[in-house]
């Protein structure tokens, strides 16, 4: 059974009231925020105040996705507003491994992050150090694109060169996730599926969530 994290990228903050019991009900396993800084992609994702507004309402674990070039400089406000772990992209910092430690530091999970556009081999260093190892499955910055195949030759190899070495880190996959894809995701090896209009475009939340957990 897989852990599912609904992304927010979709969500109606206007409107929690609606769909935040539904996610709770089902045991979406965490929510997914997409940080964004218009820069690294061209777009801005969710706002980070939105964490803080949250953060009250729920027990739900937090995510971070930071889809932003520095990420460091986000890590102490994310900690301020509640996020409970920060998953960057291998490629935004000089140093993957101190920046590792800097999330750590400040007592959050970690994850390191590969476009689709890069080999998998980029974050091998990475692996033991982190918490979750998440591949991207449609090109990072926007909701509702397809879902790219070749992604799930990137979960297989992550998942025999975790199962050879022991490691505990989680394989999340994101992007174009839905029944169809999660199921070949899961069976390629992934623990996590991040599925976002999925779930909030589907008419009951809690259903859609449900069903991904029975993949």
């Amino acid at each position: 059974m897989p852990l599912v994290a609904p992304s927010l990228l979709f969500a109606d903050f206007n409107r929690t009231k609606h769909w935040l019991p539904q996610l709770e009900e089902a045991g979406a396993d965490m929510l997914q925020w997409d940080i964004m800084d218009n820069r690294y992609v061209p777009n801005t994702g969710n706002k980070i105040k939105d964490i803080k507004f949250l953060r009250p309402k729920t027990r739900i674990f937090f995510d971070c996705h930071l889809m932003v070039l520095k990420p460091q400089k986000y890590f102490k406000k994310l900690q301020d507003f509640g996020a409970d772990s920060i998953t960057f992209h291998v490629e935004t910092t000089k140093d993957p491994k101190n920046t590792i430690k800097k999330i750590c530091d400040l007592g959050m999970g970690t994850g390191i992050a590969l476009n689709n556009d890069l080999d998998v081999k980029k974050i091998f260093p990475f692996l033991p150090f982190v918490d979750i190892a998440l591949v991207m499955s449609v090109q990072a910055g926007f909701g509702s694109q397809e879902f790219i195949p070749s992604s799930l030759e990137k979960v297989k190899i992550l998942r025999k060169k975790i199962n050879k070495e022991k490691l505990c880190c989680k394989i999340q996959i994101d992007g174009g996730i839905n029944l169809q894809t999660g199921a070949k995701a899961v069976n390629a090896g992934a623990d996590i599926l991040v599925a976002g209009s999925f779930v909030f475009k589907h008419k009951n939340p809690k259903e859609a969530v449900l069903a991904l957990k029975k993949l």
